[in-house]
């Protein structure tokens, strides 16, 4: 009971922040196929967000009609000689037609015409995306945090590499660093790769080389992945920021500003160290000894229990003081126009990111388990988006990215493929023949459901509801 309880709950969740990133998501991908053909004079029947019978919709001024369907995994727009909602051209209703239909219709437009209304799908994506890291740049802002080396894990691949506390991070395989978050960023998804790290010490730049090892790590939602770790840390102060009412660290006095120093008499340097002292320690009394204002101060208090998932996705129990740390990385917000440069590279960035993952997938060193489909994308839109809003919509502009990057693949049906069928008509002088490209849509059709099978295989394997 307990279990359908939790479902209930996390689909109450889970559902309303999927529809939304996805319609927003294929709304502008299907926008920009339609304002470039509505620009070059196709006439369009039909603009629809999801497959399926109407829930609802209207007719614009043109005779386009704008439809909600009832199965919201895409959308699609269907011009006036189109077969299918996959865009297959039906070339029997164009010889049908009259001259004055024939100027509306697709197959008609030049070869460059037909190209841009296909590209424009992809490049909505990516300008949707680069529009909303510039918002979020600019509104919300960037937490920055010095890329310093504090701490060094012995036996890592960083010790290995002869990183030294104090290093300043400047440089990864040719890209600037500028924040730590950065640093964890890249060494997360160039697990078993080789990295040329520069970092300057003492005055002087130094060209490392480390392979960060391959370890399972839980990530910000709680979820356990294969990443990268290169075995460097910040150390942060165990200062406390905020004290969870109710908490055990409330019923022990601790206050926000509190700067724990000790705990049953065991010194405590950073945040780490006071979170696995009190992490192992759900249910025992513990003497915590803070600084406030000056003096020290000590308290006794007995850490909660939580079921949490460790990193090999068993569920053990954890202590919980109910404090929050300080952040001490900066807050910066940047001007429209660098914002706009940023939200370009941050965009840039995730397609290449995503095209070395999946050549590496390829090439058979890197597995394709992290691979998701409808349902992780619901539950991760779920959990972002008990984060905020602005959570929320960042990772609408990652999924716009991924969709835009899907796009291009040259698989027919999908735009990339209907460009490789138009890169052949340039070359050829002439387009391929009906029964080819039927032939080419059929073995589309076959590998997108043959993928679609094994994110859906992935997504029931690695998540759990």
């Amino acid at each position: 009971m307990q279990n359908i309880t939790n479902v209930l709950g996390q689909g109450a969740i889970y559902i309303p922040a999927f529809l939304f990133v996805l319609t927003v998501v294929v709304f502008f991908h299907e926008l920009g196929h339609f304002l470039v053909a509505r620009w070059c004079g196709v006439t369009i029947r039909v603009f629809s967000i999801g497959f399926g019978p109407e829930i609802f919709g209207f007719y614009d001024k043109h005779g386009t009609r704008w439809r909600f369907a009832w199965v919201p995994l895409g959308g699609y727009v269907k011009f006036l000689d189109d077969v299918n909602a996959a865009s297959v051209p039906d070339h029997d209703a164009l010889e049908d037609m009259s001259e004055e239909e024939r100027v509306g219709a697709f197959q008609t437009k030049p070869l460059y015409q037909r190209a841009a209304v296909v590209a424009a799908g992809p490049i909505a994506n990516f300008i949707l995306a680069i529009v909303i890291y510039a918002a979020l740049f600019t509104i919300v802002g960037q937490r920055v945090l010095e890329p310093r080396v504090d701490k060094i894990i012995a036996g890592s691949a960083a010790a290995a590499a002869g990183f030294k506390v104090g290093d300043l991070v400047v440089d990864i395989d040719g890209e600037a660093i500028e924040s730590f978050g950065e640093v964890k960023r890249l060494e997360a998804i160039n697990a078993e790769q080789e990295l040329k790290i520069t970092v300057l010490r003492d005055g002087q730049r130094i060209e490392l080389i480390a392979v960060p090892e391959r370890k399972l790590v839980s990530g910000p939602l709680g979820e356990a992945a294969p990443m990268g770790v290169l075995g460097i840390a910040r150390i942060y102060r165990p200062l406390i920021e905020r004290v969870s009412p109710g908490s055990a660290a409330d019923k022990a006095g601790l206050q926000a500003g509190d700067l724990v120093v000790r705990i049953d008499g065991k010194p405590i340097k950073s945040f780490t160290d006071m979170q696995e002292i009190v992490s192992s320690s759900a249910g025992k009394e513990l003497k915590i000894t803070v600084l406030r204002n000056g003096s020290e101060i000590t308290r006794p208090a007995t850490p909660g229990s939580a079921q949490m998932s460790d990193a090999a996705g068993n569920s053990v129990t954890r202590g919980l003081l109910g404090v929050q740390r300080k952040d001490e990385s900066v807050l910066e917000r940047y001007d429209p126009l660098t914002a706009l440069w940023m939200g370009t590279k941050e965009t840039y960035l995730i397609a290449s990111h995503t095209l070395t993952y999946l050549g590496r997938i390829v090439r058979g060193t890197e597995s394709a388990d992290q691979l998701g489909g409808p349902i992780k994308i619901a539950q991760v839109s779920g959990q972002v988006a008990q984060l905020g809003f602005a959570a929320l919509i960042g990772l609408t502009a990652l999924l716009s990215v991924s969709i835009g990057l899907l796009n291009l693949f040259p698989i027919p049906i999908l735009d990339g493929g209907h460009l490789l069928f138009y890169a052949f008509e340039a070359v050829r002088g002439r387009p391929l023949s009906a029964r080819t490209q039927e032939i080419g849509f059929r073995i589309g059709l076959v590998l997108i459901i043959m993928l679609m099978i094994f994110v859906t295989r992935n997504d029931l394997i690695n998540n759990s509801f």
